[in-house]
């Protein structure tokens, strides 16, 4: 038992060590917080290690990990935002994470982020479902949610499926504006094959790049 109790330490403690290291990381890289500059935590779906230490990749379909296109549209919608102005702190930059699914949403309160935006792909067993959705918890984000909806699935012409309140773990424990996109079905044939193209993703990572911006300045001209 002793024995065990030290391991359990130790492994917390390494945990420990891993999310300082890496808050430290993003903050001496990306020079946070900056003044009067809007900061976003983009989190990349999935990428944490499983009981038993195996990488989560979340679905996979057609030679297609969601790990991976989600990882893709994260960065890419980190150089839009930076270009606009906006400090950005990605919850992983490689194909894992040390960040629990709380930890990643309590990390935007670590660098007083103005939003938390959780990337993700849906998957269906019939393959014919297809569309995007966007997910929220508490009803101050169902702006948010709608304004990313109708914009994302009008400028990708992908089905609007709509928006969903529900209690995902990186929503309820977000202490600041937090969203979770379905971006589209890589179980879906042809949104599958949209999402192996490169163009397709740097369109995706620009118009989520836009909306955040536009609603960023809403926010600010609201409070004038």
């Amino acid at each position: 038992m002793r024995w065990k109790n030290i391991t359990i330490l130790l492994v917390c403690s390494v945990c420990c060590v891993l999310i300082a290291f890496s808050i430290f990381r993003h903050r001496k890289a990306q020079n946070l917080p900056a003044k009067d500059r809007p900061v976003a935590v983009i989190d990349a779906g999935h990428g944490s290690f499983t009981p038993l230490g195996i990488i989560d990749v979340g679905a996979s379909h057609y030679g297609l990990k969601e790990s991976e296109i989600v990882l893709d549209i994260a960065l890419r919608t980190q150089r839009h935002l930076e270009a606009k102005g906006w400090v950005v702190v990605t919850t992983r930059d490689g194909p894992w994470t040390p960040f629990t699914l709380s930890q990643r949403s309590k990390l935007a309160n670590s660098v007083q982020a103005d939003v938390f935006v959780s990337l993700h792909l849906n998957s269906h067993t019939s393959r014919r479902a297809h569309g995007l959705m966007v997910f929220y918890w508490r009803p101050e984000d169902k702006q948010l949610a709608e304004m990313l909806q109708n914009r994302l699935s009008e400028k990708l012409g992908l089905r609007n499926r709509g928006i969903k309140a529900e209690p995902f773990a990186v929503l309820v424990w977000s202490p600041v504006p937090a969203v979770l996109i379905e971006l589209a079905f890589i179980s879906n044939r042809y949104e599958a094959r949209r999402l192996s193209n490169p163009q397709f993703r740097e369109k995706a990572a620009k118009a989520l790049s836009d909306v955040l911006d536009e609603w960023h300045s809403q926010k600010q001209e609201a409070l004038q």
